[in-house]
């Protein structure tokens, strides 16, 4: 049986576990999708420097624990809206979900699930009614979000260190969501 898992707001004391888990994630997720001049690049010092921003900056930001360990992570808030949107739905959502870390090694056990309900409900108290969530496309785990609810209603190109990348706008309707 899997060890159980805490789903906690995120603190500054976290921000070093944060970004192991982000570059580990990209490392494990993304050769093949993502450049992979951006994955080689990636440091847990750069990215503590990215986060340690983030934390600070009013964003929603949560972190699931297990095994003594912070082992993913969830971030984000108010949307963005984007430009070059094939149908514009994603732009209509009121907030955004944009990271959603998970070490491989943790997934499948409703840890991942568990971080965006808990985000969706934080969302909701703050009288949220739409969730956007951008997904590259090529992820082997594009299809979680709508086994969990998500519905996908856009797509777009990011550009990641000069490449072109295609992603994939789920929404989620929070009033519908077992939260």
């Amino acid at each position: 049986m899997p060890a159980p898992y805490t789903i906690r707001k995120a603190e500054a004391s976290d921000i070093e576990a944060i970004s192991a888990v982000h570059v580990q994630s990209w490392r494990e997720t993304y050769p093949g999708i993502m450049p992979q001049q951006r994955i080689d690049g990636m440091s847990i010092e750069s990215s503590s420097r990215h986060w340690q921003a983030v934390i600070f900056e009013g964003f929603t930001f949560l972190v699931a624990e297990t095994e003594g360990r912070v082992v993913g992570f969830a971030s984000g808030g108010n949307k963005y809206e984007y430009k070059d949107c094939e149908t514009g739905l994603s732009n209509a959502c009121d907030c955004e979900l944009e990271a959603l870390y998970l070490l491989k090694e943790f997934q499948g056990r409703g840890i991942g699930k568990a971080l965006v309900y808990r985000f969706a409900e934080i969302m909701k108290q703050e009288k949220k009614h739409t969730m956007i969530i951008w997904v590259a496309e090529k992820n082997p785990s594009a299809g979680f979000y709508v086994a969990i609810g998500g519905e996908l209603v856009d797509r777009k190109m990011f550009i990641f260190s000069e490449v072109p990348v295609p992603v994939l706008a789920y929404r989620f309707r929070l009033g519908n969501l077992p939260i």
